[in-house]
């Protein structure tokens, strides 16, 4: 049987960070994902705190599974987009100081016109960012946003300077509308993360649900990922609700039942 690994965003509970860590572990899984933008920066972490960080998480026997790193504007939005670039590339190496292996981060819808302005400085960051990741370590992966599968697709085709792939987010396919199964086959090959994430569909959009409530499709989407021989993690994510960390430990155990045929 394929083995996946689970992991839990620490921001979701919402607590000082050495206290989320402590709440991830008691979850039963094996690593957590960090935001590096507000629950950890480079800039207030010095090499000794770094340490001492990578200690706790070892003694709680956790691997750092990935890191995000939220942008407040599109990537491809011309004003400031150096400041960006270089605050990307700095959360990448402080990514690797943890030993993340990925970096998910949002770039803004993708612009559809592949001539357009937009979408033409859009891929032009990306193959700057991929080329720096070469000599990083940390790989970057994009988190969609009311993208299709397609869509994503046909971006990173166009990246040609080093990796750079996808952050699969079924939560996201499912309440756009978009098939989740389908979105993960056609990219397979790109994906660095997956998110377990649910939501719905309606008339009037999309809703976050607790993983097991939604319209995901657990048991395909595993059985394609095992298909797909996937490697990386699983990180357990809910950004609403009024009791997270109740919504993130029936998460994750309803995966962990899931896997061993419950």
């Amino acid at each position: 049987m394929h083995q996946f690994r689970q992991a839990v965003a620490t921001r979701c509970f919402s607590q000082p960070l050495r206290e989320s860590i402590k709440s991830a572990a008691e979850l039963n899984v094996a690593g957590i994902q960090f935001d590096v933008r507000t629950e950890v920066r480079s800039g207030e972490l010095t090499d000794t705190g770094r340490r001492d960080l990578l200690h706790q998480i070892g003694e709680y026997g956790l691997k750092v599974a990935g890191a995000v790193f939220p942008l407040n504007h599109p990537l491809y939005e011309a004003d400031k987009i150096d400041v960006r670039l270089a605050a990307i590339r700095d959360a990448m190496k402080f990514a690797y100081s943890l030993k993340a292996p990925t970096l998910c981060f949002r770039v803004g819808r993708i612009p559809e016109d592949p001539a357009s302005k937009e979408r033409l400085l859009l891929v032009e960051a990306l193959c700057d960012l991929a080329r720096y990741a070469n000599h990083i370590g940390t790989l970057l992966a994009i988190t969609p946003t009311n993208d299709s599968a397609e869509t994503l697709k046909t971006l990173l085709d166009a990246v040609q300077t080093g990796p750079i792939g996808i952050d699969f987010d079924p939560a996201h396919f499912a309440m756009t509308g978009r098939p989740v199964v389908e979105s993960l086959r056609t990219l397979h090959n790109l994906v660095m993360h997956v998110q377990l994430r649910d939501g719905i569909h309606g008339i009037d959009g999309g809703q976050e649900e607790p993983v097991g409530q939604g319209n995901v499709d657990w048991g395909e989407v595993m059985a394609l990922l095992g298909e797909m021989d996937y490697r990386g993690w699983l990180t357990a994510i809910r950004s609403q609700g009024e009791d997270r960390t109740h919504d993130l430990s029936r998460g994750v155990k309803f995966i962990q039942r899931l896997l061993l045929g419950g």
